[in-house]
């Protein structure tokens, strides 16, 4: 049960080592608690990069990113006994491991030696489930005693890179033409890239019925469309790289629609608020689709060998019409 009720104040820890949308995904957790405990403030154990993403939420214990070493002896059979426990769990109310089943015994580890209750949350669903992540996280919670209250945070970009990606605009687009449309067709896995001669038949519909600017954004595991990105170039396509998580966010908060395939920065887009088109293929949107009031699906179905087979020269493929719909319906006349 929990070990508190709503007016108590204090600290709970958040363990959480997953990539940027397993845990965008694992945040309406985090904005229930905060709903439903208020006076709580969360430490947040997770990747440098995603905790910069959190600088506008006040319920956000401001720390340091800790040292991912003091946790490696925990997952040692022998080494946990001896291992100092981090610094970072002093004075906490309960603790939340996020993971999958290689986490556990991180949980029991850090129970036998921490005075506070110490509870794993699964990060996603075994395989079979239909269920979507957001509420398989919280029914988790709930069974454990917990009161989430059930919610779809938004996310806000840091003032500073706010300021930044105005000023950047600004100099890029002299003569405005509208706000920016922004691209991202990478994903951590090659089989969720909606192929390519989709995205550059879908550039080029975009080149001749619209005049607003286009970016297209790559990550760190988008080296494969590099190629790709410097054709896109010369559909006045704009690459965006380089660009840290905070800033990125802040771009997508000035956009006026994103198009990307199942990928963290389409849970990102769909947090930033901004309409966000995700097109699905072999992963199940039922379980995996961001979250967010504007946030628009399409599922359609390729093979992986396809994905990095394209051409620049005509004929296009033709595109899904409901992508084309879609786009058509979330942007107004240019």
């Amino acid at each position: 049960m929990s070990p508190f009720d709503r007016t108590q104040s204090g600290k709970i820890a958040v363990v959480h080592q997953g990539a940027l949308g397993d845990f965008l995904l694992a945040l309406p957790v985090l904005e229930g608690l905060h709903r439903s405990y208020p006076r709580i403030r969360l430490k947040l154990w997770v990747k440098a990069e995603h905790v910069a993403l959190f600088a506008e939420k006040l319920y956000i214990e401001e720390e340091h990113p800790p040292d991912d070493r003091e946790l490696t002896p925990f997952f040692h059979d022998e080494l946990w006994r001896e291992a100092k426990t981090p610094r970072f769990f002093e004075d906490t109310l309960a603790i939340f491991i996020f993971g999958q089943t290689g986490s556990r015994v991180l949980t029991t580890r850090l129970s036998a030696r921490l005075p506070c209750p110490v509870q794993w949350l699964q990060s996603f669903p075994n395989p079979g489930s239909t269920q979507h992540v957001h509420h398989f996280l919280l029914e988790q919670c709930r069974q454990l005693g917990w009161s989430v209250e059930e919610c779809l945070p938004q996310l806000k970009p840091p003032r500073p890179e706010q300021s930044f990606i105005q000023e950047y605009l600004r100099r890029k687009t002299p003569t405005p033409t509208g706000k920016p449309i922004v691209v991202h067709p990478g994903s951590g896995g090659l089989r969720k890239i909606w192929p390519l001669k989709n995205w550059w038949a879908l550039f080029r519909f975009l080149a001749e019925h619209y005049r607003f600017p286009v970016y297209l954004t790559l990550g760190p595991a988008d080296e494969r469309l590099n190629s790709f990105a410097r054709e896109a170039e010369k559909l006045d396509v704009t690459v965006l790289e380089g660009f840290p998580l905070p800033r990125l966010a802040a771009f997508l908060a000035e956009s006026q629609l994103f198009i990307g395939s199942d990928s963290g920065v389409s849970h990102l887009a769909s947090l930033m608020g901004i309409p966000t088109l995700a097109i699905f293929g072999p992963t199940d949107p039922g379980i995996w689709a961001p979250r967010g009031s504007n946030a628009h699906i399409i599922r359609e179905s390729w093979e992986e060998a396809e994905v990095l087979t394209w051409s620049p020269d005509p004929p296009a493929a033709t595109l899904n019409p409901h992508v084309l719909e879609a786009v058509k319906n979330l942007l107004p006349s240019s």
